[in-house]
This record gives C-alpha cells, structure tokens and sequence, in this order.
C-alpha cells in the first residue's frame, strides 16, 4: 500500500474540523474500518512521527525474517 496525499481541501469538514483541534506539529494516527461501515481515526500520540519512521526501515531490513515468525 502507498502512501496516499490528499489536499486540505479534499477532505470532509469532520476530518478538517478535528484537525484544527489537533496538535501544529505532526502526529499519527490509526485509521480502521468498522465493520458497521464507519471509519475510525484514532490519535497516537505514543507514536512519534519519528519513530514510526525508524520503525518503517527497521521493518524493511527484517522484512524477511518477521515474515518467517508468522
């Protein structure tokens, strides 16, 4: 799955409107979809943008050896 770039124009005035409230900074976020048809996004402050990129390369060098642990 790629990463996925959207205008803050194509956004849904919920979504706009829950981001104003959000930190300046980046931030992560869950997104799930519900099985009732609704899609949760989810704030992680825990996890740093940072981190979640260091996390994203160290998956990448052990990709073939996690998909072995499963």
């Amino acid at each position: 799955m790629d990463d996925l770039l959207l205008e803050e124009y194509e956004l849904c005035a919920a979504l706009r409107t829950w981001m104003e409230q959000a930190p300046p900074t980046a931030f992560a976020v869950s997104l799930e979809r519900l099985s009732d048809g609704r899609v949760l996004l989810r704030p992680l402050p825990e996890a740093s943008p940072e981190l979640l990129a260091r996390l994203r390369i160290t998956m990448a060098k052990y990709r073939e050896a996690l998909m072995n642990l499963t």
